[in-house]
Parts: C-alpha cells; structure tokens; sequence
C-alpha cells in the first residue's frame, strides 16, 4: 500500500512541476531543485525533527548525511545510468548556484565538526539561516520569469493539488520507513546505523521514484535538479532544525567516513555537469561504486 501511494503521488507530482515550470517559463532543473525536493524530502524532515526532541541526535544526524549519499550516489548513479543528459546554459548556470550552495553547507558541517565536534546550536543557526537565503534566492529568480504564462491560468486550486500530492508521497513513505527500523533493531543494528542506511534508503524512496517518473517521462533535468534541491535542503533544512532542536555530537566516524564520502559523490556528480555540460554513464558507475564502498566500510567499522 506504501509503494502504490508513493508511485501514484510521484507521477502526480512530476505532472504539476512540469506545468509549473512551462506555465512560468522557469527551467525544470530550477523548479525539481525547489517544488519537488521540498515535497520528497518531507520525510526527511519530519523523521529527524522528531528524533531530535526524542534526544537521539544521531538518528537525526545519520538520516540527513545518509539520504544524502543514498540520493546522490545510489539514486543519481542509477539516473545516469539509465539517461545521460545535456545540461543546457540555463540549467548549467542554476546547477553553479547550487553547487555553491551545496559547498557552502558541507564545510559548514566540517568545520563545526573540526572546532565544536559536532552541530551545536549555532551552527544550527548558521545552516537555517542558509535554507532561508536559498528558498527566498529561489522565490526572487523565478519572479523574473514570471512575465509570460500559458494561455491556461495556473489556479489556486493547481497549487493546492500540488500539496495533496506531496503529502501522498509523504504517506506512502511513511507506511515503507516504519517497518525499516523495526527490522534492523531486530538484527541488532545500531541506531546510527539504523539511520544512515536504513532509514535514509526509506525517506529517500520519494526521490527515487520522482525521479525514475521524470526521467521515463523524458523531464531528466526535473530530476537531477530534485536530486540536488534535496541533497541541500537535508544539509541545510534537515542537519540545521534538528540541531537547533538539539546540539548533535559527532561519532567518530562522521569526520572520517561520512563526510569525505558525501564529498566525494557530490564531486563527482556536480564537477563534470558544470565543467562538460552533460552527464555520463561513466559517472553513474562512479557513483554507485562509491555507494556501495562506503556500505562495505560502515559494514566493517559499525558491525563486524
């Protein structure tokens, strides 16, 4: 019942973003970068905000740094796999944007790391104040293009339908995640672990199957753009609530694991976007490969 809500609420959505973004002449790199990451990371969210007033920081902090190395090396591996694409001038110029964004957000998390040892409150700050300026970024870019619609109006009622939809994704991911970390306690995984792999393949299946629609709909920009929104709204919005919430301490492993694997999948998908202005084959196997050794290496430090 979860996947059919979750496949249904999906394709609904990537149809109401495509109309956005032809109805407002916005690129769809730039609309699957807002409208469709804040839909599909709501699981995210909610997940680690509710962990973080239970006192289980790690959860939090796990499912933030988890889903973003679940969506970009698993799920941006197997969509480029599946569709390399083109990246046009438009969408070269919105991806810069928010790879600066990406990059301002990760040596906020290493550098909070190196001097306070974790996420403490104002850091959490720093990072909320971030997702403020990147949303309102967002708002005053696709204001400029608002000056030419379709002949159809884009009524209240469409936007409201927008919302249904990405709370039907929310609940067919909520039915999936709840049997997760059930089953892992039962095989005596750790919490952290739990979080970083479990739960973070749970509250990523959104971007998943959003993404694998746009893509069979032949809207590829739409989800690479949701991929990436995603990956900084887990930064900024998931890692700076929940640490305002509650001060979140690093394991051991997140300075010398986590963090230089998330490096190293967010290079290796944003570098050669940016610099060739097309994606490859060639890096969805990077990016999978990178997934699957950074499983195999938190397999070795956490459970063996």
């Amino acid at each position: 019942m979860g996947m059919v809500f979750l496949v249904w609420g999906s394709s609904l959505f990537v149809d109401s973003a495509v109309r956005i973004a032809k109805h407002f002449h916005v690129p769809e790199v730039l609309i699957g970068a807002t409208i469709v990451s804040l839909g599909t990371t709501l699981p995210e969210v909610l997940f680690s905000v509710t962990a973080s007033f239970k006192g289980l920081p790690d959860m939090a902090l796990g499912n933030a740094l988890g889903s973003i190395l679940c969506n970009t090396g698993m799920i941006a591996g197997i969509l480029l796999l599946l569709r390399p694409m083109e990246i046009k001038e438009g969408e070269r110029q919105n991806l810069i944007w928010n790879a600066g964004i990406l990059s301002a957000a990760f040596l906020i998390y290493a550098v909070s790391g190196f001097l306070f040892g974790g996420l403490p409150g104002v850091s959490g700050v720093v990072l909320f104040g971030l997702c403020i300026y990147y949303l309102w970024n967002i708002k005053k870019r696709m204001t400029k293009q608002e000056e030419t619609f379709l002949e159809e109006p884009f009524q209240t009622s469409d936007w409201i339908r927008v919302v249904m939809e990405a709370v039907l994704i929310y609940i067919g991911a909520s039915v999936l995640v709840d049997t997760g970390p059930q089953l892992a306690h039962r095989l005596g995984v750790p919490e952290v672990v739990i979080a970083l792999v479990f739960v973070a393949a749970g509250t990523s299946l959104p971007e998943l199957i959003t993404s694998l629609i746009a893509i069979k709909k032949r809207h590829a920009a739409l989800s690479l753009g949701n991929i990436i929104g995603a990956d900084i709204l887990n930064f900024v919005l998931v890692g700076g609530l929940s640490s305002l919430i509650h001060p979140i301490h690093y394991p051991d492993t997140v300075m010398r694991l986590d963090l230089p694997f998330v490096a190293l999948v967010l290079v290796t998908l944003c570098l050669p976007a940016v610099l060739k202005k097309k994606t490859a084959r060639g890096q969805g196997v990077l990016l999978v490969l990178f997934y699957i050794g950074y499983l195999l290496v938190l397999n070795r430090d956490y459970i063996l």
